[in-house]
Formats: structure tokens, C-alpha cells, sequence
């Protein structure tokens, strides 16, 4: 018998990705500020580059993005089942240090952020850290900036500091009292060395968070041009340690990472639900992975980026009225599925009754890990226990089995080691 490894539930992955945000700063900023002061030293006569900011629309831009929106923002998500991963940039521009309770702002709101991000935002988004600043590389062993870029001349990094780095920014998340896990490239922080960077942070999130499974968060793919994927770097099956990336099907339409360039729902989705970036990524059952800045979905107060945010959810909940097509997801819930699926034994046999045994063999736990069985099965057991039947996709959950046809979908939670299905075949199968 033919068995294979298939969505959650049979669903396709959708998860929001958060850069650029940390507790009361706004990181953009201090970010066009830091920028432009660097090109007026190095580079006095360069041409207006957009990507570096636009000091005229800088006073668009606040200093700072209250706690209360922050809270407003993830009770929103709670409600609407979104998940995905939302940043902490532990030391955002070299202004202040989270870990030190960033020392120059109002306790009481530093306090009020801390809280948002444990009781309202870490239920449904994984907290990554975003390297130390997000603008100028720091020297480790006296903390001054430099005059380096982390998204800049840390595109192709010096392999050596890479993995004391990422601890670095990792301990300083860990020490705010924070989960960390796996980390968001600043920009496209490692691109050119990926391999060494994926493995210095999964060496740096075993050092520091004892995580031998993180993610990473650094491409972005141009559908129809390529499509996203989660691939998996550095596996060792024996040990159950490998690092995921996370890959983006979408840029930032939402508010973008300056705060001031409005973003457009078509570019996602499409009222008519045939059109935007998503759609034809939908259609394949590939992971939905859409990526927002956090000064964009603030714009200043006017919150464009959180009601496009809004419209896109609602035609998503179109798109999937009853639930059965799509699955919101945390990030390193998507990295450990694929971490399950490429790295897991699936073993079958024929029994006596007709049916077969199925045995998986991993060191990659998951839940929802769901099996299509080529065979229509009138009884599932998982581990010598029975599985209930249920009769639409919708119903499809952890513990249940799916009768479609010639074939069966099984769904379970997958622990280490070894588990078992064995089933009966229906009676009748070309009836089934």
C-alpha cells in the first residue's frame, strides 16, 4: 500500500510573519535617522535611494508605537485565529536594551509592552529575535555600534562571530524573560553565507534556548516565478536536530517597513478570490507565509497596515467559509511539520485482514501529522487504540480518520519514536 505524507489535516499552512518590532520603539524611526547620518559621512553624494528612507516623510513617523495598539493588534489575531511569528529586536537601533528594561522610556509602558508580548501576542506568534539592532552591527565586546550595516555589509558575513552574534541577540531576548525561537533576518542579513548562518543560529539555539529544532525567517519567493517551500538545513535524523526556513510567498503590502507607503489587499487576494499572490499558491496546498512590518500595520497612528490586514483576513475566511481548506499556524509549527515530513521513516506491510500496518519512525515530534492511506479503510487503531471515523474534511482532527474514495486520511499527533497504525479495508472497496 501506497502511503503518504500530507498538509495538517489536510490543510494548507497560513501564518503571518511581524519584522521590525519591539516594545515601544519604533524602530523605523531611528532607523531612517541612523541611515541618513551614516550617508552623510560615507556617501555625501549619493543619489535619493528610497530604500534608505526619506527624511522628508520622517516626521510621518513616530518615535515610539503604544502598548495599547499592541494589545488592540494581538486580541485581534487571538480572535481571528491568526498566527505566525512576531520580532523582538532586542536592542532596536542601539537605543536601549530590552534585557535592561530599556532604560529612557516610562517604565510603566515598558512594562505594559512586556506584558502584551507574553499574555497577548506569544499564545499565537512565535517570538523571534531580529539580530541585535536591526541598523548598525554591534561590537560585542564593548557594545558600541559600528559602522556597519546588519542588513548591509552582513549580507555576506564573516562566518566566525556569526553564532556568538545571534546568541547574543538570542540571550538578550531570553533575559527580557522571552521565548526565542530561531530568529529574523534585518534585511537580507545572511543571504550570500546562507548555510553557515542557518547553522550558527541552530548552533546558538541550542546554546542558549536548548531548541534543536528553530526556524529562520530570511527569503521571500516571487510566485509564479518560484514557490515557497519550508527547506530543511543541517538534519541530523539520529539526534532530532535540524533547522527550518521559513519562506514568504508575499512582500509587505500591508503598510510597509516605513509606516508611510499604504499597502493594497488586491496584491494579496482579490475580492473575486481569483487574483493576488495568494491565490495560485492556495490552489497548489503550498504554505501561505504573508510578511507585514510592525510601523506598518501602526502608519502612524492611522493603522492603514491593520485594516488591510483585516481585509485580507475576511477574504481568506471567504475563500474558506467552514474551515476545511486552511490552517493558521505558529511558524515553528510549520518548520517542525516539514522537519516530520522529510525526516521521518514511514514504513507499511500487509496484514492478514486485508489491511496493512503502517509504522513511523521519528526523532521530529508534530502535531496534526496526517497520512493518506491508498485504501479505504473501515477501522483505523493507533498503537492498538481505535480512531473515530468522520465523514468531511472539516471535521478532519488529531485522532480521526477520513474515508475519500479509494483512499483513506489518517490524522495523529506524532511523539519520538515509534507509532503504529493498522487498519481494516472496507468490505467493499470499489463501493467505498
Amino acid at each position: 500500500m501506497q502511503v503518504s505524507i500530507a498538509n495538517p489535516l489536510l490543510r494548507t499552512p497560513l501564518a503571518l510573519i511581524v519584522d521590525d518590532s519591539c516594545p515601544v520603539i519604533n524602530l523605523t524611526y531611528h532607523w531612517i535617522r541612523q541611515r541618513q547620518a551614516w550617508k552623510a559621512r560615507f556617501q555625501p553624494n549619493a543619489p535619493f535611494n528610497p530604500g534608505d528612507g526619506d527624511p522628508a516623510r520622517l516626521h510621518l513617523v513616530p518615535p515610539t508605537i503604544p502598548a495599547d495598539f499592541a494589545v488592540r493588534w494581538g486580541e485581534w489575531c487571538a480572535e481571528q485565529g491568526v498566527k505566525g511569528k512576531f520580532s523582538l529586536v532586542p536592542f532596536p537601533a542601539g537605543v536601549a536594551r530590552v534585557d535592561q528594561g530599556l532604560p529612557g522610556f516610562p517604565r510603566d509602558e515598558v512594562e505594559r509592552w512586556m506584558r502584551a508580548y507574553r499574555e497577548v501576542i506569544c499564545p499565537n506568534f512565535d517570538i523571534t529575535c531580529e539580530m541585535l539592532t536591526h541598523s548598525h552591527v554591534v561590537d560585542l565586546r564593548t557594545w558600541q555600534l559600528t559602522d556597519e550595516w546588519e542588513q548591509y555589509e552582513w549580507v555576506d558575513p564573516p562566518v566566525a562571530p556569526l553564532t556568538e552574534y545571534i546568541a547574543a541577540s538570542m540571550r538578550l531576548v531570553r533575559d527580557a524573560g522571552m521565548p526565542c525561537e530561531g530568529v529574523t533576518s534585518p534585511g537580507a542579513f545572511g543571504a550570500k553565507k546562507e548555510s553557515a548562518y542557518a547553522r550558527a543560529t541552530l548552533e546558538a539555539a541550542q546554546q542558549v534556548m536548548g531548541n534543536p529544532r528553530p526556524f529562520y525567517f530570511l527569503r521571500v519567493v516571487d510566485p509564479p516565478d518560484a514557490w515557497p517551500d519550508a527547506p530543511i538545513w543541517h538534519a541530523e535524523p539520529e539526534r532530532g536536530v535540524a533547522i527550518a526556513s521559513i519562506i514568504c510567498c508575499t512582500h509587505d503590502w500591508f503598510g510597509g517597513w516605513t509606516g508611510y507607503d499604504a499597502g493594497d489587499p488586491d496584491r494579496f487576494l482579490t475580492e473575486d478570490l481569483q487574483g493576488g499572490v495568494l491565490a495560485p499558491v492556495l490552489a497548489r496546498e503550498l504554505p501561505c507565509v504573508m510578511v507585514g512590518h510592525w510601523p506598518g500595520f501602526y502608519y502612524g497612528g492611522a493603522e492603514v497596515g491593520f485594516d488591510v490586514l483585516k481585509e485580507v483576513k475576511r477574504r481568506l475566511d471567504t475563500y474558506d467559509p467552514d474551515g476545511s481548506k486552511t490552517r493558521w499556524m505558529k511558524t515553528s509549527a510549520i518548520g517542525h511539520y516539514w522537519m516530520a515530513r522529510q525526516l521521518s521513516e514511514v514504513r507499511s506491510e500487509p496484514l492478514a485482514n486485508g489491511g496493512q500496518r503502517v509504522a513511523v519512525t521519528t526523532r521530529f515530534p508534530t502535531g496534526d501529522f496526517t497520512l493518506w492511506l491508498d485504501q479505504p479503510c473501515t477501522q483505523v487503531a493507533l498503537n492498538g487504540q481505535p480512531l473515530r471515523q468522520v465523514y468531511s474534511r472539516r471535521a478532519l482532527a488529531e485522532g480521526a480518520f477520513l474515508v475519500e474514495g479509494s483512499r483513506t486520511a489518517v490524522a495523529f499527533d506524532l511523539p519520538e519514536g515509534e507509532t503504529t497504525l493498522t487498519t481494516a479495508p472496507a468490505a467493499n472497496p470499489s463501493a467505498a
